[in-house]
């Protein structure tokens, strides 16, 4: 069952990053045609601000799920009721809280971009792209939490596939009806409906135990507070880069950054939904105490994951210019065209990425306090270095910044999960970032030598693309089966036998 669950995950989320994906490469071209890359500059900055701002959710829902985990084996559902409660009213707290910090950068933040679009723009924009993170507060956050820790997040991979491509056709529609940019995002923010609905429907039908009247258990959440300051830190790190550039460099500048964030976005997502999908499972095993199945599992994770980014970092490195050529082409009130700065963005994907499997079981393992002041050294040390670096090199600068935080926060996490939670080497980690290291930079530099690309559309772009990737899947595949065949061996035994579990 265990195994069904992941692979039905797997397979939505897959169907709704590819969506997310997509729509994320549509909107910037409409936005920047439509309204100038000052404007997408500004969206961009303010949607990372939101993000900021729904820290609290994200935190919760973290907290809440870990909590779950074990009534939900047990079938323990006094438990559960008291657990969601206590989530449904920290989510309704934190809604209070977000409105009003919402309403405060409402007032604040457009005052620092006076000199580059009106303030009653900026001023509406904030409040009307701050309705999804509402809706997340009061509405969908208990559902989420609830949904995860049952490792049904196919659920919500559903609700949110079908919103986001409600939402893409409303930007189209709302274009052509020439609307202006706050009414664009004010309907745009409204397809958050589609996913209340959907989650609000399923819960009730799926969960009829759920009692309200039971009394909330919010010290079984004890943890809240911890996971609040990593998600912090992790959204900081991870979306503040966008609102520093617009802060040092300008809103032009800032959309320019955006541009190239969101090919990156769509590599990370793609990275992150193996651990999305399989996230509670690791849970459940670590509830459980199943710490062989652990071990094993987690090998065939890493030695799979590890894998899959060595390819798509090795095709991107051949591919990204090319791309940002083509997709900019009618983007023609600044320069797009940075290869300096998309090296930089494959180096920071790169060392973001391979944390993630040993990320992925500390979070599962929640391990919150414990790691808390690590998530805190990592963001102190983004943003100072994001700020001086940016400040010296401009948008390269930037990206440095990253990669120092990145580096660090990479290999603690390698070396914690393996001693505090696997109680194993770190090293066989370590040889696997090698082997696929090595692997990666002989298949590029092969490649370069053997072919001149001559991509000057779409459809040259893919024909290459689908060239590159056959053949480094290939060789990287074959390194690894070369260089690691107990790994290699070992993941089909782990496949076999958690289909027959299954």
């Amino acid at each position: 069952m265990r195994f069904k669950k992941a692979l039905k995950n797997l397979i939505f989320n897959v169907l709704q990053q590819v969506v997310n994906i997509i729509v994320n490469f549509i909107m910037p071209p409409i936005l920047v045609s439509t309204f100038g890359s000052t404007l997408n500059g500004l969206v961009s900055t303010i949607r990372q601000i939101m993000q900021y701002v729904q820290l609290t959710g994200a935190g919760i829902a973290q907290a809440s799920t870990f909590a779950m985990y074990k009534p939900i084996a047990d079938k323990d559902y006094e438990s559960l009721n008291g657990i969601y409660n206590a989530t449904r009213n920290m989510f309704t707290r934190a809604g209070n809280v977000f409105s009003a910090i919402t309403l405060l950068v409402a007032i604040i933040y457009p005052l620092t971009v006076r000199n580059q679009v009106d303030y009653s723009v900026a001023f509406a924009l904030v409040l009307v792209i701050g309705i999804s993170g509402a809706s997340e507060f009061y509405l969908c956050g208990k559902y989420n939490a609830l949904l995860s820790a049952n490792q049904e997040n196919y659920v919500v991979a559903i609700a949110q596939t079908i919103g986001s491509l409600t939402n893409l056709i409303l930007l189209i529609v709302l274009v052509r009806l020439k609307q202006n940019v706050v009414v664009a995002e004010l309907g745009m923010s409204a397809v958050y409906l589609c996913r209340i609905v959907i989650l609000t429907v399923y819960a009730k039908r799926k969960y009829k135990y759920l009692d309200l009247t039971v009394a909330p258990t919010f010290e079984k959440i004890s943890q809240r507070n911890d996971a609040i300051v990593h998600q912090v830190s992790t959204l900081v790190v991870m979306g503040s880069s966008t609102l520093i550039v617009s802060l040092i460099l300008g809103l032009k500048e800032a959309s320019v950054f955006a541009v190239y964030l969101i090919v990156f976005q769509g590599i990370n997502t793609i990275c992150s939904i193996i651990s999305t999908a399989i996230y509670a499972s690791f849970g459940e095993v670590i509830a459980k105490g199943q710490r062989d199945i652990l071990i094993r599992t987690f090998n065939i994770y890493e030695f799979v994951y590890y894998i899959v980014i060595t390819i798509l970092f090795s095709c991107t490195y051949l591919l990204i210019m090319p791309f940002i050529e083509i997709y900019t082409v009618n983007m023609t009130d600044i320069n797009y065209i940075y290869p300096t700065l998309a090296k930089l963005f494959i180096l920071v994907g790169i060392a973001n990425n391979i944390r993630i499997p040993t990320s992925t079981i500390v979070t599962s393992a929640g391990h919150f306090k414990e790691t808390k002041w690590r998530a805190v050294l990592e963001m102190t040390l983004n943003v100072v270095g994001q700020f001086v670096f940016g400040k010296m090199f401009g948008l390269n600068g930037i990206l440095l910044g990253c990669v120092l935080s990145f580096s660090y926060r990479t290999f603690d996490f390698i070396i914690y999960a393996h001693k505090h939670i696997l109680k194993t080497s770190s090293l066989s980690t370590f040889k696997k970032l090698f082997l696929n290291l090595v692997a990666s930079i002989v298949v590029v530099f092969l490649l370069q030598q053997v072919m001149e690309p001559n991509i000057y559309n779409y459809l040259t772009w893919i024909k290459y693309g689908v060239i590159y990737f056959a053949a480094i899947s290939v060789f990287v595949l074959l390194v690894n089966v070369l260089f690691d065949r107990k790994t290699f061996n070992s993941t089909f035994n782990v496949v076999k036998s958690l289909f027959i579990k299954g």
